[in-house]
């Protein structure tokens, strides 16, 4: 008796498995995508620098943009005092600002183009306080800063923060088409 039953068993076994690529090449063939995925959360970085006149200190924060303090290039009292955002990326970047030196506000917005694209915020003898936002294809770069000329130095305190862009998901690819 155990031996038919093994028999029978096996019997079954070798019919599903002659079956089974028959059932399988019957079915059309079908992309599958993901649904679209949430992007990596983002990076919140401190900036902090403090350079002497007659400094200039570039600071890569990421994602195509660099920071540049320019603390009296040149060292003399009436020297360029400044806060640069260099685009050092390979693709085209907005950066919209609002932002005050103590005096004037500023508002306004601009094309970084890639690799030479750069904005300057002069505060020779004051202050920004101010957040810009550089926006390329990777994402949104947030920079909230505070600036002062201290004369024979610069201060430099802020936050960078980074949200990347969603990914983008293809359309399936239509049944038919090779």
């Amino acid at each position: 008796m155990k031996m038919s039953l093994k028999v029978i068993v096996s019997a079954t076994g070798v019919a599903a498995l002659l079956g089974f690529p028959l059932t399988t090449m019957a079915q059309p063939r079908q992309l599958v995508f993901p649904p679209p995925t949430t992007p990596p959360p983002g990076t919140v970085t401190a900036i902090t620098t403090t350079p002497l006149s007659n400094n200039v200190v570039f600071t890569d924060v990421g994602h195509g943009l660099t920071v540049v303090t320019i603390c009296r290039d040149g060292g003399q009292p009436n020297s360029l005092v400044a806060m640069a955002f260099h685009n050092s990326g390979s693709d085209r970047a907005t950066l919209n600002f609002l932002f005050s030196d103590g005096t004037t506000v500023t508002a306004n917005g601009l094309v970084l183009q890639p690799l030479f694209g750069e904005f300057q915020a002069n505060f020779n003898n004051k202050r920004i306080e101010g957040q810009f936002i550089f926006a390329n294809g990777a994402g949104n770069t947030t920079v909230s800063l505070h600036a002062f000329d201290g004369g024979t130095f610069c201060e430099v305190r802020g936050t960078v923060q980074f949200g990347p862009n969603p990914l983008q998901v293809l359309p399936p690819i239509a049944s038919g088409a090779q």
